[in-house]
């Protein structure tokens, strides 16, 4: 999304849009309603446990401002009503910019306030449709209808049987499970499974090992205070110890923000535990803190030099990283293969 959209963003997707490009009603002109506007979506899949944004969806057609746009009609798939849509909840709003040069999470939530708004939201004014994050005891993933109807003082014109899909919570990245059964997804007849990026990792035998000698665990615990760790446990499911990453920039680790246009640091106030096996990072909620507006995704990259044939070799394990829900989430690759560290 270019800089305009994040201004709207910023702007809490409540109030004003910057009205420059629509048709402004001048003294002693009567007001103009184009029939011809419209939405450019009518069905909506969104996750509950994020911000869902759909921006710059209504064409006004040159029709005169202000013009007011309102949801209605919301019910179930079987036409029963569906206030809980409505329900007031904690929205999670900008009020600054976000640069990228900040230098902790304390130092970024400064930057964010809450307003109370309707899980299921419509910016009067341009249409743009937001889905803020609800506890599905509240709403219940599954399929809604819904009508649209835009107006001014011209005319009226309503759009009816809009769909709206709430699908089950995707709580970390990437998810392999279906988001209407919950069930996890399928390769054929193998199941899939998050596993880490592997880069000239060997094995005791000096052979490579593939993606596929590996798997990521997301595993998530109750926590006042956000935060991630990595944790990594060979064939026999014994810690390994991160001080083998002897080529890993713990303090310099980085990711690419696309609103800041710029690598921004993978997360703050790093620190180990006593036997080097875990590294924990204070993290944003969502992680990256542009996840959901902006599809940010984040990961960590672990490496390791030894010498082989007489040569140096530098290995690399990236293991990607976006976090949902609030709390402490302990990142796990477990090996089902040794890697090897020795020199040879």
């Amino acid at each position: 999304m270019n800089k305009h959209v994040y201004r709207i963003l910023i702007a809490g997707f409540i109030s004003l849009v910057i009205s420059g490009c629509y048709k402004q009603l001048l003294p002693g002109e009567k007001p103009y309603f184009n029939k011809d506007c419209n939405f450019s979506k009518s069905d909506f899949i969104v996750y509950p446990d994020r911000i869902n944004s759909f921006i710059s969806i209504f064409n006004p057609a040159n029709s005169t401002q202000p013009m007011k746009v309102e949801i209605t009609n919301a019910t179930h798939e079987d036409g029963s009503p569906a206030p809980e849509l409505f329900t007031q909840v904690d929205a999670a709003q900008w009020k600054d910019y976000y640069s990228g040069l900040e230098k902790s999470v304390a130092e970024i939530e400064a930057k964010r306030t809450t307003a109370k708004r309707p899980a299921f939201d419509v910016r009067a004014t341009s249409g743009d449709i937001v889905y803020w994050p609800v506890d599905t005891a509240v709403v219940k993933p599954g399929n809604y209808v819904f009508d649209v109807v835009v107006s001014n003082d011209g005319g009226k014109k309503t759009f009816q049987k809009f769909k709206l899909h709430v699908r089950r919570p995707r709580p970390y990245e990437p998810w392999y499970f279906d988001d209407v059964t919950g069930e996890r997804t399928k390769n054929g007849s193998n199941y899939n499974y998050p596993r880490p990026s592997l880069n000239n990792v060997q094995d005791d035998q000096n052979n490579n090992l593939k993606d596929e000698d590996a798997v990521i665990w997301y595993r998530w615990k109750s926590s006042a205070t956000n935060t991630f760790s990595i944790k990594m446990f060979n064939k026999d499911s014994l810690p390994i110890s991160l001080s083998k990453m002897n080529k890993t920039t713990w303090d310099s680790l980085k990711y690419f923000s696309v609103i800041a246009n710029l690598n921004v640091p993978i997360s703050f106030n790093r620190r180990f535990s006593e036997d080097s096996t875990v590294v924990t990072y204070d993290r944003t909620n969502p992680y990256p803190i542009m996840a959901d507006l902006f599809g940010e995704r984040s990961g960590i990259t672990l490496a390791f030099e030894r010498r082989f044939q007489g040569q140096r070799s530098i290995s690399n394990i990236y293991v990607p990283l976006a976090f949902f829900r609030a709390g402490a989430w302990d990142v796990i690759v477990k090996f089902n293969k040794n890697i090897r560290f020795e020199n040879d």
